[in-house]
């Protein structure tokens, strides 16, 4: 019977993309820790290959966290890379990885929006394109929706780069394996911590530490076309201004504003911190409104395009298989 199960198993497998997943002559080597301190210097550029090969290394070691100190080679990033593109059919080097496999699953939607490389590359090209200047020598950051913790390490190198040495970060992530695992790793790195809660809830931003938010990132928005009731972005900044108030006043968010519009395009509203990402007036609820851009570095796009100034980046053969972000 056994035998019987392995081979009908065995008749889903596929084998992953062809080819390493991005280019050997635009990765960059070496563990990820040194790639953080490389890309922790304000004179060091920020480039597409610098942040694609970041995110390659840490979903590498958010899946092998023992891994940590160690070069992450193009190789082994692509076999991961694999591996999880084909953690539901099977693919022949998940054979026996039964572990393996079942953390792929159960952290199947935290790992797809970070392995969408040119949506994540992008969305920490223009994170840290932002001027936040630390208040007081101090640089309070905030994820929700933290997921692996991606974007809270994106702020780390903000901070860093704009001279805080000793940035207080906090992630926000419902649920518990991956808010546990990405807390993990980013103390490990020295980055901040992750915490289990619902964002959508005032009373959990009442541990945050005092003064003025330098710092949030938040997409935890639906797919462009969308209703934005699909994902909890407006719920939680609600929470968040009724909680933190006058304290986001000085804060830089990304995305920096979104747009949403009825059905037809007739009535639009542009979210903004300025009115608490609320938009403002309008004949129905804001979560009845239907995704469409958003703001990024000052420009404005269909939130369907983020990444493309990316593209490149990724391997044909890899585009289509991880391109799942929104």
């Amino acid at each position: 019977m056994d035998d019987l199960k392995s081979l009908s198993l065995r008749l889903l497998e596929r084998d992953p993309p062809a080819g390493p997943v991005m280019s050997p002559e635009d990765y960059v080597p070496g563990s990820l820790p040194s790639l953080v301190a490389r890309l922790c210097r304000p004179d060091m550029p920020v480039d597409g290959p610098g942040l694609a090969s970041l995110c390659l290394k840490y979903c590498f070691t958010y899946v092998h966290p023992e891994r940590l100190g160690d070069e992450v080679t193009l190789e082994e990033a692509t076999r991961l890379a694999g591996q999880f593109v084909r953690r539901r059919g099977g693919t022949q080097s998940l054979v026996g990885r039964d572990g393996l496999r079942r953390l792929l699953l159960h952290h199947g939607f935290a790992l797809q929006m970070l392995l969408d490389l040119p949506k994540t590359a992008h969305l920490l090209a223009a994170l840290l394109a932002r001027p936040v200047p630390a208040a007081q020598g101090r640089f309070v950051g905030l994820d929700l929706g933290a997921g692996t913790g991606i974007l809270l390490l994106g702020q780390y190198l903000l901070a860093r780069r704009s001279g805080s040495d000793a940035p207080e970060l906090v992630g926000i992530e419902h649920l518990p394996q991956v808010a546990g695992r990405a807390h993990a790793l980013l103390t490990a790195l020295g980055v901040g911590r992750v915490a289990a809660g619902d964002a959508t809830k005032s009373a959990i931003y009442e541990t945050l530490p005092h003064g003025p938010i330098a710092c949030v990132t938040n997409e935890t928005l639906p797919a462009s076309g969308r209703r934005l009731y699909k994902e909890p972005f407006p719920a939680i900044c609600a929470a968040l201004y009724a909680a933190l108030g006058p304290r986001l006043a000085p804060t830089a968010f990304l995305p920096e504003a979104v747009w949403a519009s009825d059905r037809e395009g007739r009535s639009w509203l542009r979210l903004t911190p300025a009115n608490g990402f609320a938009g403002g007036e309008a004949e129905k609820p804001l979560r009845l409104f239907y995704m469409r851009d958003v703001e990024l570095a000052g420009v404005r796009m269909p939130a369907g395009q983020v990444g493309e100034p990316f593209r490149a980046l990724v391997s044909p053969p890899w585009r289509e298989a991880l391109g799942r972000r929104w």
